[in-house]
């Protein structure tokens, strides 16, 4: 005989991801989908590996919805241990997770400050703390389910896990938090850094990992035990992609990304179970504008109006990216400009003459020696200031006399002998300090 159940993890009801209240409505429907599909696979119980809710202090409506969903399981007699997540985490004594476990919907796991003893919990003293542990029992086997809510970083370096979680028999240990391990193998573009333990941290002796935090899937192995992340229900950001669209040049290469759902698990051996959710959509192109407009316009055919589309443009000289509105007839649709000033081409040569005046070329040719000691050469260069470029010559030769007007003033004078300000492009009043 074996067990049979269902891991799923961050679900992040009362999520209005880019402030779009249906989205919310999404989150929750994916929630509802995966515990009826759990149901529908008979299994014996439910994990929830932490955030259930996205916030720690959900709104009313979220914490009826979940009050909804959770009483189908109920009804079937099938019990749901949790723990808490970071998003979800409160430091108060009572949590919406308190909440729901007093209307029986679930069953709380981990440090406690009461001792529980019921059907499916039991309490013990390991190390000074209360620890909440599941217990279920089908036939003649019993099982563990030991389970923690996310602690931070600093958490583990006063504390090890193998000191709190100690398996008698077959046991799971539940947790939210993320592996180093993974990071390094997924390469996420988000959450990179949203590790606090490695697989080593682990406790032996666990047959099943119940991993959350991460929103992406991952499997590993502890010993006999399986580590596993079902990746969240919902997809997070564009870099949770279902799609990804990258420009090489001449055409677009598409890169699928992952699909989204939980984890079936019978024998300690998980299976994915997919959910349809919205897709999104990650776009990538550097060109001009008549470029940008021809390609994305043949690539908008391949991409659903129900999608979340993000376009990345990268650009030399910008361009009114308005008419992207037009070309993707798509359900969001978020645009980003990124300016790249494009580097010398290789074989091409540019004159140091069209850039700086003579004085600027000498002070350049003495500072740029290998062995620099002309300090006395280049202050004095500095001291005289620049002479007038060839530029300014010509102009004031090709201007027309002024008419001669009656004498002037000693203070007229004055203000006529005083130099004019050096502009702020130039490399000599850089490199004397002036500002205006």
């Amino acid at each position: 005989m074996t067990f049979k159940f269902a891991h799923i993890a961050d679900a992040h009801l009362g999520f209005e991801q880019y402030r779009l209240p249906y989205r919310a409505e999404e989150f929750k429907k994916a929630f509802e989908t995966a515990i009826k599909k759990a149901i529908e696979e008979k299994v014996d119980f439910i994990l929830i590996a932490g955030d259930l809710f996205h916030r720690s202090n959900p709104s009313p409506q979220t914490i009826k919805e979940a009050i909804d969903i959770l009483s189908i399981p109920k009804e079937e007699g099938i019990p749901v241990f949790a723990i808490e997540g970071n998003h979800d985490r409160t430091q108060k004594r009572i949590s919406a997770y308190n909440l729901l476990e007093s209307l029986g919907l679930m069953h709380v796991l981990g440090f406690s400050e009461e001792k529980k003893e019921n059907k499916y919990q039991t309490t013990e003293k390991v190390n000074g703390k209360l620890i909440t542990k599941g217990v279920f029992e089908k036939g003649n086997k019993s099982l563990e389910i030991y389970g923690m809510k996310f602690m931070s970083a600093a958490w583990f370096e006063r504390n090890r896990l193998s000191d709190y979680f100690r398996p008698s028999g077959d046991a799971i240990l539940m947790l939210h938090q993320g592996i180093k391990e993974m990071m390094e193998s997924l390469k996420l573009e988000t959450q990179r850094d949203y590790f606090e333990i490695t697989l080593e941290d682990l406790p032996d002796g666990f047959l099943y990992y119940a991993m959350g935090h991460i929103h992406k899937r991952w499997q590993s192995n502890k010993g006999l035990g399986v580590v596993a992340y079902p990746g969240s229900l919902e997809r997070w950001d564009f870099g949770d992609y279902e799609m990804r669209y990258r420009w090489k040049g001449d055409t677009f290469i598409p890169q699928a990304g992952e699909e989204k759902g939980f984890l079936i698990v019978e024998d300690f051996k998980p299976r994915f179970v997919k959910l349809d959710v919205r897709p999104f959509y990650d776009i990538k192109i550097k060109a001009d504008e008549v470029s940008a407009k021809k390609e994305l316009k043949k690539l908008s055919t391949k991409i659903p109006e129900e999608a979340f589309v993000r376009v990345d443009i990268e650009w030399e000289k910008p361009f009114d990216v308005s008419f992207l509105h037009e070309i993707f007839s798509v359900k969001y649709l978020h645009i980003r400009t990124k300016f790249k000033r494009s580097s010398i081409r290789t074989g091409s040569t540019a004159n140091a003459k069209d850039f700086f005046n003579p004085l600027e070329l000498k002070i350049l040719e003495l500072v740029g020696e290998k062995e620099f000691e002309a300090f006395e050469e280049v202050i004095e260069l500095l001291l005289k200031g620049s002479p007038p470029r060839e530029e300014s010559k010509r102009e004031e030769i090709h201007k027309p006399k002024k008419e001669e007007s009656k004498p002037k003033t000693k203070e007229e004078s004055k203000k006529a002998q005083k130099p004019q300000p050096k502009k702020k492009s130039d490399l000599l009043s850089w490199l004397k300090g002036e500002r205006e």
